[in-house]
């Protein structure tokens, strides 16, 4: 029997979708280049004005001559439609109307620029997710892009070409392309264009020679590019053996990247990225949430890993676990990972003798079947501080204060215990301080205990001298004993704590699930649902479905979400995209609502409207929550009247 790794009957019907898909969905061609001025606006027209000749039709959604007389010429004969007026801060801009463009529904539009960022206020937040939609009504795309806003490359452009990138499109965009044109210059013919004044820059072109625009960092760049195409050349080609002769090649790799609220995550993502598609592999970025607290700008941080690894394609799993190194294990065994992508901050030399084993290491012992990839972190502007917890002054203080009670008590006691008894008294109050302090007050009130037990209370001692080997011994154990005794109970609170968590979350999702079953009909069911969801989540909750035959979506119950069209547009567009839209989200961003799309088994079944009462975006565990309850609620509704 051969020993090579083959699709599974899931992955073989996923591909299989995915080309049924790929039939129904617009042609996207991107015309790519090393960087601004190699001819990609002026290629792309060409190419327009040869279909246009062919008989198909062609429109112009956007397009940026930036005043080349050479480049506007090609416009000509070709239909443009009107850019929309967009006001912004009493500036008013031209953005592409993507609306327009849906209606007509021509058979091939040009969009310049992907990596654009839209003027707040319109549809989309970026042109890329413009072109995915129109893609999606199945209307053909030609556009332009450079390498630097590619996102799994976006930290190796910065580190070569020393400039800080804003603007990026997803990998997953650029893998929708049914075809990549390579637009090749060589960086002595750009520089001579760029002096000649044929590049656009915005004003800037001498700073630009300066800091981006030298020979040996173009050079570089379009070596990179080079081999951007020639790994997704391959990538094709392993795609294109999917369906018929899968594992021919080598037995399938299986990547996993553990991601944190760290701003370095994000070099790992990409790093990952790259790697997966050199492989063709599936990748899955993993969170682990451990317990720490984390504040709202590390919050922030670690939804923005996710997202970004949620839009190179990985697949995001969330858990909680008092323990990493057993939760990546763990997971990577459920999913078959082969590599493990992780990092390494720089540590100082008393740090590496002092701390305990690091993640890396342990992993390294511990997962001796898997690959590790380690990846350095790089020195950033603004280091990087870890969290720090805003409740561990207070704690501090009431360490200090209760030794400092006992110690009173004992000092009365003493006279009549004896000191060796009031060095258990003291380490039974060190044990009852560890039900409810973390370890750093318990490690400094255990050191404190240690100083006023042997300072006050030990006989016959002179200045700091310790009178007998059987005290230093005594102190030594107690201190030990208290440090240890200490940290075993603070774990097994923080892990007490978590299964509360989970407990209560499977409580409260079989409070929702039987409550649907008892429904005796679909308003009950989904009012007793919104309800719980609300609570549950600070917020309001309605649900709407499309009825059989219907172009407009309907409340399950009276609606009071839905107050405008502005709104009911919004909740449309996360019905028919299938993806999450307004407050919180890069969809609609202007919407007061979040929508959140419910998957039933082939489409989407309906749109969960929540308006939050505190300002505060949804967390991924809270967004897998209420889709799951989502998805028992369309279920059954099905069954009820």
């Amino acid at each position: 029997m051969d020993d090579r790794e083959t699709r599974t009957p899931d992955e073989l019907l996923q591909a299989i979708t995915n080309e049924e898909e790929k039939r129904h969905r617009g042609q996207l061609k991107i015309f790519l280049g090393m960087s601004a001025g190699v001819g990609k606006t002026y290629a792309m027209l060409e190419e327009a004005q040869e279909l246009k000749h062919a008989g198909y039709e062609v429109v112009i959604g956007t397009v940026e001559t930036h005043g080349r007389h050479e480049t506007a010429a090609l416009l000509e004969g070709l239909q443009v439609i009107p850019e929309r007026q967009v006001t912004y801060k009493g500036k008013t801009f031209k953005e592409f109307d993507l609306e327009k463009t849906l209606s007509l529904a021509p058979h091939l539009v040009l969009v310049d620029e992907l990596a654009h960022t839209n003027i707040p206020g319109s549809r989309h937040l970026k042109r890329w997710q413009d072109v995915v939609e129109l893609l999606d009504k199945g209307i053909n795309v030609y556009t332009t892009l450079n390498v630097q806003h590619i996102d799994s490359l976006k930290d190796i452009v910065e580190n070569i070409a020393n400039i800080t990138i804003r603007e990026t499109v997803p990998d997953l965009v650029i893998e929708m392309a049914s075809a990549i044109k390579l637009i090749d210059l060589s960086p002595d013919e750009l520089i001579k264009r760029l002096n000649q004044g044929k590049v656009y820059l915005g004003g800037q072109s001498r700073v630009a020679i300066d800091n981006f625009f030298q020979k040996d960092r173009l050079t570089a760049l379009r070596e990179i590019i080079m081999r951007y195409a020639a790994e997704k050349v391959d990538h094709e080609l392993h795609e294109m053996s999917a369906i018929v002769e899968r594992q021919k090649w080598k037995p399938r790799e299986r990547l996993l990247v553990a991601v944190s609220h760290s701003p370095h995550s994000q070099k790992l993502i990409r790093t990952t990225k790259r790697l997966a598609f050199i492989l063709n592999a599936p990748w899955i970025a993993l969170h682990v949430n451990d317990g720490r607290e984390l504040t709202d700008k590390d919050t922030h941080m670690l939804d923005k890993n996710i997202i970004l690894a949620r839009d190179l394609g990985a697949e995001v799993i969330t858990t909680r676990a008092p323990d990493i190194v057993e939760a990546i294990q763990k997971i990577s065994q459920q999913k078959n990972i082969t590599q493990i992508i992780i990092g390494r901050s720089p540590q100082k030399l008393f740090y590496n003798i002092l701390a305990k084993p690091s993640i890396l290491d342990r992993l390294a012992v511990q997962s001796s079947d898997t690959d590790i990839h380690v990846i350095r972190q790089e020195q950033i502007d603004k280091p990087y501080e870890k969290p720090k917890h805003k409740i561990l002054y207070s704690q501090y203080l009431i360490a200090t204060g209760s030794i400092l009670l006992l110690a009173g008590v004992n000092y009365l006691l003493h006279p009549v215990i004896g000191y060796k008894v009031i060095g258990f008294i003291f380490l039974i109050g060190i044990l009852f301080l560890s039900m409810f302090l973390r370890k750093g007050p318990i490690y400094f009130s255990s050191c404190l205990y240690a100083f006023i037990w042997w300072y006050f209370f030990i006989p016959e001692k002179s200045s700091f001298n310790i009178p007998s080997d059987e005290d230093q011994m005594i102190l030594a154990l107690y201190l030990l004993t208290a440090v240890v005794a200490g940290t075993l109970i603070d774990r097994a609170r923080v892990e007490k704590e978590m299964l509360s968590t989970r407990e209560a979350t499977v409580t409260s999702l079989y409070d929702i699930v039987s409550s649907i079953a008892t429904a005796t009909s679909a308003q009950e069911a989904t009012k007793t649902v919104t309800d719980s969801l609300g609570k549950l989540m600070h917020g309001t909750f309605e649900l709407f479905v499309q009825p059989p035959g219907g172009k407009e979506l309907t409340c399950v119950t009276s609606s009071g979400l839905l107050t405008d069209d502005n709104e009911k547009a919004a909740a449309l567009w996360s019905f028919e995209n299938e993806a999450e839209a307004g407050w919180s989200t890069t969809n609609l961003p202007a919407s007061k609502n979040l929508y959140l799309p419910i998957k039933g088994f082939k489409h989407v079944a309906g749109v969960f409207a929540y308006r939050p009462k505190e300002d505060r975006p949804l967390t991924i565990e809270e967004k897998n929550f209420i889709h799951s309850v989502g998805q028992q609620l369309v279920v059954s509704l099905k069954h009820l009247p």
